[in-house]
């Protein structure tokens, strides 16, 4: 897709935009109890649903950075695990100005590897001060990538995304004011994710959306404000699923069915519209039992092993209407050996089609960035088959 034309935008938006105002935060309250309860419970599930190679090497350092750190300022924790799975706003570092990038130096005709050394802890030291994306400020950027998103939608059946803003729950760092309404970089990516889908499909119409793999609910927060009428499962391990709860619930009181209560259930028949579920993912089986309008998995898949995403998906295949999934098909993080952090073996684009043979795939095309250039990743749509 070539991206649109948004730079006629950028001037008309700039008085719009400022920093906002974080000096009393609002910070996502910690359960300890809550967390207890949901790594019990994953413990007692059967062994296809424990954590796979990836995910397992991280547990031990996640729980003692929960024991230590708490959720206080969660979403500008760059160098704890919240990072790993997507619940961090940072502003990106210097990208574009770094010493080690310069034609003179690299055109230096000495002995290079001590001022190799010196110019890496420059940029380091620089890349704490000079927050620019592609040398372009911060502010910007986040702009530019607003601008992008609204031309991204046009056309489809999206709510447009002036009508979002999102919360400031867990003291995110790289947050900008546009006409009164909050945004990040990393929520915009996760717009054009739902934009995407909204081509195809209507929200309107999907009074059950299902999400493996919720992160700590950032596309929920998207939906829910956007579409509040549906009801949503989110499965997941903890403890992300715990980091989702805790968060949705802060953004959205009142409208959060606890783990406390699910961890009970035996089908999904008290889902209630209007609001989000928390489950766990050894719950996955529940998604046979009840019709789902959409299931939505998104750079999580490619985490797994293809046996344990085959799992899953015979439970998305029973019975889901639709089937989102955004994967690196060339596979996530590569372990050296069992116990490593990475994956152990690729899942492939046959392995997902192969675990969704109930639905055909309809469309597949790669991810863009908010500045619309394309990642790795893939938009992959499947819709049940007639």
């Amino acid at each position: 897709m070539k991206p649109p034309s948004i730079h006629k935008n950028i001037n008309a938006m700039k008085n719009d935009i400022q920093t906002p105002n974080t000096s009393a935060p609002l910070q996502v309250p910690s359960d300890e109890a809550l967390l207890s309860l949901m790594m019990s419970g994953l413990k007692q599930a059967d062994p296809s649903f424990q954590p796979t190679n990836y995910w397992a090497a991280y547990e031990p350092r996640f729980m003692g950075e929960l024991k230590a750190h708490g959720l206080t300022d969660m979403r500008r924790q760059k160098n704890l695990v919240f990072r790993s799975f997507g619940a961090v706003d940072f502003v990106h570092p210097v990208a574009e100005l770094m010493l080690r990038n310069h034609r003179l130096f690299k055109q230096w005709p000495f002995n290079t590897q001590p001022i190799t050394k010196l110019a890496e802890r420059i940029d380091k030291y620089l890349s704490r001060y000079i927050k620019t994306v592609d040398a372009l400020d911060f502010e910007t950027y986040v702009r530019l990538g607003y601008a992008y998103a609204n031309e991204y939608a046009r056309g489809s059946n999206a709510r447009p995304l002036s009508e979002f803003s999102m919360s400031v729950a867990g003291n995110p760092e790289g947050v900008v004011e546009i006409e009164g309404r909050l945004y990040s970089r990393q929520m915009i990516q996760y717009y054009l994710q739902y934009a995407y889908i909204s081509r195809f499909v209507n929200f309107n119409d999907l009074p059950v959306i299902a999400e493996l793999g919720s992160g700590m609910g950032r596309q929920t927060e998207i939906f829910f404000k956007l579409h509040p009428e549906s009801a949503y499962l989110l499965f997941d391990i903890p403890p992300q699923l715990y980091v989702a709860e805790q968060y949705l619930q802060t953004v959205f009181p009142g409208k959060v069915v606890s783990y406390r209560e699910t961890q009970h259930w035996t089908d999904l028949k008290s889902i209630k519209p209007g609001h989000i579920h928390i489950l766990g993912n050894f719950k996955m089986p529940l998604l046979a039992t009840s019709p789902v309008s959409l299931f939505w998995n998104s750079a999580s898949f490619h985490e797994m092993e293809p046996s344990v995403v085959q799992n899953y998906l015979q439970y998305v295949d029973a019975t889901c209407e639709w089937a989102y999934l955004a994967e690196n098909l060339k596979g996530g993080k590569r372990a050296k050996a069992p116990g490593d952090l990475g994956i152990l073996q690729v899942t492939t684009l046959d392995h997902y089609k192969s675990g969704l043979p109930s639905l055909d795939l309809i469309d597949q095309t790669p991810v863009e960035r908010i500045n619309g250039k394309p990642l790795q990743d893939h938009h992959m749509l499947f819709q049940r088959r007639v």
